[in-house]
């Protein structure tokens, strides 16, 4: 019988331990990989869903919200002031116009604007929002919002009463009041409205 050499064997068995190992920590590795790798995929996946769920809604709000644009779209087609044939439209413009004498109009400026604008005309926050775009649109075709006090005020006057001119004046007042200090030109702005609505 040959003679066992341990040394040798201990070191085969070593070896062979340390082989299995590897094979094991190689396997390991492998399926965390593995779960790494898939689990970044369907991230990957969720996202591009949630992408497309965002452009669909997106898509849908634009069909929602295409019969108001058609409608403001060809309410402005019939070129400016001159056209207006709605008093509240009138008044928008009267209102947003004292509103701009100042410079631009401020995010905050126009919210209140439209919550005024809900008040006095008993109107929904949607229609408040048109005729304050619509507003906006005929104040910017105008080279000086001063320009166009009389004509508003007058198409105004041949369709509503005295009462409905003086709420509106409150609403002109403070329009100019959110300013801050008023400038000469709303000052100027506001007696005109005044002077031709009769108020004064």
């Amino acid at each position: 019988m040959g003679q066992v050499n341990w040394t040798y064997a201990l070191k085969q068995k070593v070896n062979l331990a340390i082989l299995v190992r590897g094979e094991i920590d190689m396997a390991i590795l492998l399926a965390i990989l593995g779960a790494v790798g898939g689990a970044i995929f369907w991230l990957w996946r969720i996202q591009q869903a949630a992408h497309v769920a965002r452009d669909l809604a997106d898509t849908a709000e634009g069909l929602a919200n295409l019969p108001r644009k058609m409608r403001f779209r060809h309410k402005a087609g019939k070129q400016g002031i001159d056209h207006i044939d709605d008093p509240r439209e009138a008044a928008a413009a009267l209102i947003y116009g004292a509103a701009k004498c100042a410079g631009e109009v401020s995010s905050e400026q126009k919210a209140a604007i439209e919550a005024d604008m809900m008040a006095l005309f008993e109107i929904d926050e949607e229609f408040a929002a048109e005729l304050l775009a619509r507003a906006a649109w005929h104040v910017s075709t105008l080279i000086d919002p001063l320009n166009a006090v009389n004509k508003l005020t007058d198409k105004l006057a041949n369709q509503v009463d005295r009462a409905a001119m003086t709420d509106l004046a409150g609403l002109i007042e403070k329009a100019v009041d959110r300013s801050g200090s008023p400038l000469p030109d709303q000052v100027q702005y506001m007696s005109k409205f005044k002077r031709r609505a009769g108020l004064v």
